[in-house]
């Protein structure tokens, strides 16, 4: 009866700790958003965060660019007309640029990049302080969408 008891209490654990963790995503989310956007009112999926926010923020944001290599200068420089940019990497990335004077030059992206900071779902969302070179990585055919805010 007690192995019963534990194997239940495992059991019921391994349900509810899962769910814990996409709330905190979700959380976590609206937590890296907040002074960039409102999120009030607006879905957000709790196993796709980052897709639930390319859905919505592409109407909240002023403008959006994709980026490539062939344009990131020019986005890096029409951010700074801006309050605050966020980038995503396809559906699992997404990056505030947070200190446009504090730049790394990047070969790969043939520009230098600047720091921010930024949520990874691998499972769960891990964060991330560096130059954004490091966190939405090299120039491939992932799609990296840049979205501009005031």
């Amino acid at each position: 009866m007690k192995q019963f008891v534990i194997l239940s209490l495992l059991l019921i654990c391994s349900i509810c700790l899962p769910a814990k963790a996409q709330e905190s995503q979700t959380k976590q989310l609206k937590d890296f958003l907040k002074g960039v956007v409102s999120t009030e009112g607006e879905q957000i999926n709790e196993n796709l965060p980052v897709y639930s926010f390319n859905m919505w923020a592409s109407k909240k944001a002023e403008h959006t660019m994709k980026l490539s290599v062939d344009n990131v200068k020019s986005v890096l420089e029409k951010a700074k007309n801006y309050k605050h940019v966020v980038i995503t990497v396809g559906i699992h990335t997404i990056v505030k640029i947070v200190n446009l004077e504090d730049c790394s030059q990047s070969g790969a992206w043939k520009a230098s990049m600047p720091k921010g900071v930024g949520l990874i779902q691998k499972g769960t969302f891990s964060k991330k302080e560096d130059y954004i070179k490091n966190i939405i990585g090299i120039p491939d055919n992932q799609i990296r969408t840049v979205y501009f805010f005031n």
